[in-house]
C-alpha cells in the first residue's frame, strides 16, 4: 500500500455478545463488503473496518442495531502508520527491505539482488498492521535469532521448529525461516496482522515454511517447537508459564516487556518451571527489555 493511499476507517462499537464473530464471518468479510475492504481489526468491544477509496457502510450498519457507528476516520496510509519510515535495514546476514508498493513513487529504496551465497532479503509489507522491524524489541529479537542460528557459537543444533506468539507482521517468523527453521507457526489475535503476515510469507516464497493463524497465544501453548518467540504483554507470558508453554523447549526469546516487567517475568519463570533454565543474553534500553533463555 503506497504512502498516499486514501483510507476510510469505520470505528464501530459492538454492543452485543457474538457481534465481533458476526463481523468476522461467515461469510468472509471480503465477500460481505467487497474488494474495497482493506482490513478488519478488533480491539475489546470495538471493530475497525478499513476501506480504500471511500465506502458507504451506513446502509449495512442500519440493518444491525447492535453495531454502533462511533466515528469515521479519513486519512492517508502514511498517517495511519504514524509517519513510520520503512528504510532498508541490515542486521548480520538478515536484510529487511520494504516491499516496492511501500516505496514512494519515483524513489528507489531497494538494493541490488544479493549474490546467491548470501541470505536473500526479507521483503515486508506491513499493510494495515504495525511493524517493519525497526522497533527496539524487534531488533533485539532479530539479534537473538542470528545468534541461535549460528550452531557453532552455542554448541547446539539449530531450532528446526519455531512457534511465534504475537507474530505481528511476521518479521521474526520469516527471519527464522530465512536463517534455517524448517517450520514456523505464527499466532496473533489481530485479523490485520495475520492477513499481513501470510501475505509477507507469500511475497518471500516462504509459505511452505511459515504459516500464520489468528488466535490467543494461550490456546497454542502446547504446540511442539524447539524455539518459542513471545513478544507479548506480561500477563499473557505469565499465563503461558501456568499453562506449561515453556516445558520441553530448548530456547525462548521473550520481548515486549517494560524494564521492570522483565525481572517479574524471570522470577515467574523460576517458580513456574521444574527444569533448569539460563538467561543467555538480554538487551535493555531505557524502556524495553528482551531476552534469550536456554533450557
Amino acid at each position: 500500500m503506497r504512502p498516499d493511499t486514501e483510507l476510510t476507517i469505520y470505528e464501530i462499537r459492538v454492543a452485543q455478545p457474538g457481534g465481533l464473530e458476526f463481523l468476522a464471518g461467515p461469510p468472509e468479510p471480503e465477500e460481505r463488503f467487497g474488494p474495497d475492504l482493506a482490513g478488519l481489526h478488533f480491539e475489546a468491544d470495538f471493530a475497525f473496518l478499513f476501506f480504500i477509496n471511500g465506502f458507504d457502510l451506513k446502509p449495512f450498519l442500519a440493518q444491525y442495531p447492535f453495531l454502533e457507528l462511533r466515528r469515521i476516520h479519513c486519512l492517508r496510509y502514511d498517517q495511519w502508520q504514524d509517519g513510520a519510515t520503512m528504510e532498508p535495514m541490515t542486521m548480520g546476514p538478515l536484510k529487511l527491505w520494504p516491499w516496492p508498493d511501500q516505496v514512494s513513487p519515483g524513489i528507489d529504496q531497494l538494493s541490488p539482488t544479493p549474490p546467491a551465497e548470501e541470505c536473500p532479503p526479507i521483503y515486508i509489507d506491513p499493510g494495515l498492521a504495525f511493524g517493519f522491524g525497526g522497533h527496539p524489541t524487534t531488533r533485539a529479537c532479530l539479534s537473538f535469532l542470528i545468534r541461535l542460528y549460528k550452531p557453532k557459537a552455542l554448541g547446539t543444533l539449530i531450532p528446526v521448529k519455531a512457534l511465534d506468539l504475537g507474530s505481528g507482521t511476521g518479521v521474526l517468523s520469516l527471519a527464522a525461516a530465512r536463517l534455517g527453521a524448517q517450520t514456523v507457526l505464527g499466532v496473533d489475535y489481530s485479523h490485520l496482522a495475520v492477513r499481513c503476515a501470510n501475505r509477507n510469507a507469500e511475497l518471500n516464497g516462504l509459505s511452505d515454511k511459515a504459516h500464520f493463524e489468528r488466535g490467543l497465544a494461550q490456546d497454542y501453548a502446547r504446540i511442539p517447537a524447539e524455539l518459542v518467540m513471545a513478544n507479548l504483554p506480561l500477563f499473557v507470558l505469565k499465563d503461558l508459564i501456568d499453562l506449561g508453554a515453556f516445558h520441553g523447549r530448548r530456547h525462548l526469546i521473550f520481548s515486549g516487556l517494560l524494564a521492570d516487567e522483565g525481572d517479574i517475568f524471570l522470577d515467574a519463570l523460576t517458580s513456574g518451571l521444574t527444569e533448569t533454565w539460563k538467561l543467555v543474553d538480554s538487551l535493555r534500553d531505557d524502556r524495553w527489555v528482551s531476552g534469550l533463555v536456554e533450557f
